[in-house]
């Protein structure tokens, strides 16, 4: 068990995933045929030993709030501590609330939240990054470094969004980190940051007493830059499988990764890290006599009664005999009709 609070966001700043986000926020979108995208890295902190982790909100959380209710399946429905879900507000004045335009303003929010937790650490993720990796290790690198804040990185090629901006980092022989770009493209040298950190409570709280003071903006413009300048801030290389998701190119993509047995087991195959996701009591999938299926993940409560190859089908589906879908996926409770043809969808 490690001494840090955990802090997730649940929206993305740098992503275009409408329409699937009209109703739901970005932590609540399904992934690989039976989880959310919140279950990364809700698991993660679990099995850190992370037993503080709040949730912040900005809008269109209601189905989270349903996927997580008390969170049982992390182990987290304590009773002192475990899952709290902190509001979407930018102020405290009831009658103007405005809601938050940044990390910065969300994390500002919170402050008389972080003020009365009692944990050394915090450890600071978001949800457009989907990796497993032992954060016990992140939080060992970052007290031996004696840095101000770490922050993870990837040396993966990840695909991205050509209209939306990602943060890159450059990385010293040290380990420190020695400059940061937020473009669109990768410049050459520097890795994409996954725009999560570790630093200490207090260190969070100085920040953004400060920042509430109207002199910083931007957690990566102002704060990390700043950080980075002084040499206060140490790089971590998540050394796993990395998928990356701000689009909805990129999350198709994402999802049919998971049908590469190499991706599928670097991300759910080490039993010291599960992924843990809320349980449905669904009846098994059920396939017809004439239904032809290859190379695909197909979750319960699906009735297959065509041809499905190299998709990721989800809970309760129905593909009705003569469909042919490929390539594809395919949200809950879909009916592919007789004779349909779907492929790259």
């Amino acid at each position: 068990m490690i001494d840090a609070l955990g802090l997730i966001f649940t929206d993305g700043f740098d992503v275009e995933l409408d329409p699937l986000i009209e109703r739901r926020t970005v932590a609540s979108i399904p992934f690989g045929a039976r989880y959310r995208l919140i279950d990364f890295p809700l698991s993660n902190l679990a099995n850190a030993g992370v037993r503080n982790i709040g949730i912040i909100t900005k809008k269109n959380y209601q189905s989270l709030m349903e996927h997580i209710r008390g969170g049982a399946e992390w182990d987290l429905n304590l009773r002192s501590t475990g899952l709290i879900f902190l509001p979407p507000f930018s102020t405290q004045v009831a009658s103007e609330p405005e809601v938050y335009r940044n990390r910065l303003d969300g994390l500002k929010a919170n402050i008389p939240f972080l003020q009365y937790q009692k944990e050394e650490y915090v450890i600071i993720m978001g949800n457009d990054f989907i990796w497993n990796e032992d954060l016990g290790d992140f939080f060992r690198a970052h007290v031996e470094s004696g840095a101000q804040v770490t922050c993870m990185y990837t040396k993966q090629k990840l695909d991205k969004n050509p209209n939306t901006d990602s943060t890159f980092v450059f990385v010293g022989e040290d380990g420190r980190l020695c400059g940061q770009s937020i473009s669109n493209t990768q410049p050459e040298g520097s890795f994409m940051s996954m725009d999560s950190y570790i630093m200490k409570r207090e260190t969070l709280l100085s920040i953004l007493k400060t920042a509430a003071k109207g002199s910083m903006t931007s957690m990566r413009s102002d704060v990390l830059a700043g950080m980075i300048e002084r040499g206060e801030a140490n790089g971590y290389e998540i050394k796993s499988e990395v998928l990356h998701i701000d689009s909805l190119q990129t999350y198709l993509e994402a999802n049919l990764a998971l049908l590469d047995r190499r991706v599928r087991l670097d991300l759910f195959a080490d039993e010291e890290n599960p992924v843990f996701t809320h349980m449905m009591d669904s009846a098994p999938a059920k396939y017809g006599k004439n239904a032809v299926v290859s190379n695909s993940i197909i979750a319960d409560g699906v009735l297959i009664e065509g041809e499905v190859r190299n998709c990721i089908i989800f809970r309760n589906v129905r593909v009705k005999e003569g469909a042919v879908v490929e390539n594809s996926v395919i949200m809950n409770d879909t009916v592919i009709g007789s004779g349909a043809r779907l492929n790259y969808c």
